[in-house]
């Protein structure tokens, strides 16, 4: 009987751990991808100690457009498809993408089902008002679409 309870309560612990977990799992810092697959941690605490230390050495604000790098490429994704639909970059640039809808937004690689043609290009569903990124590293040409609405679609062109 006594090791039924202790294993009882072993089982609610173990449960309850999970759930903690589970929840908690929501409150980890935003990341952005490399071209490599590699998740980078995109902690906005960190980017504002940051800056609060640049401004106490300078004594200069420092000003970024959104908490991003300010020379990151954005796309809107609007009703009417993404917004530009074609953006040309840098290698080594950061493209933000933000779910300028009222719906739920996906960016996933060509081609639509499978998106196989470049696997770190899935970046998954994301909520309106929030954005998702990935730093491309290498030159070429990065077809995409919103496998929610398949009839959008944009291209990266890394230089």
């Amino acid at each position: 009987m006594n090791s039924k309870l202790l294993l009882f309560v072993v089982a609610v612990l173990l449960l309850g751990g999970v759930f903690i977990m589970s929840k908690n799992q929501n409150k980890l810092a935003p990341v952005t991808k490399t071209q490599s697959g590699e998740e980078v941690a995109d902690d906005e605490s960190t980017e504002k100690a940051e800056e609060e230390a640049m401004e106490e050495e300078t004594g200069e604000e420092v000003m970024e457009e959104d908490g991003e790098d300010a020379d990151a490429a954005r796309v809107s994704v609007t009703e009417a498809g993404f917004e530009p639909q074609t953006v040309t970059v840098k290698a080594g640039t950061k493209v933000v993408w933000k779910n300028d809808t009222q719906a739920t937004a996906n960016v996933s690689s060509a081609s639509h089902p499978t998106h196989l043609v470049y696997p770190p290009l899935n970046l998954g569903n994301f909520e309106p008002g929030e954005k998702v990124k990935l730093v491309f590293e290498e030159t070429g040409e990065y077809k995409y679409h919103d496998h929610l609405s398949p009839t959008k679609f944009g291209t990266v062109v890394v230089e």
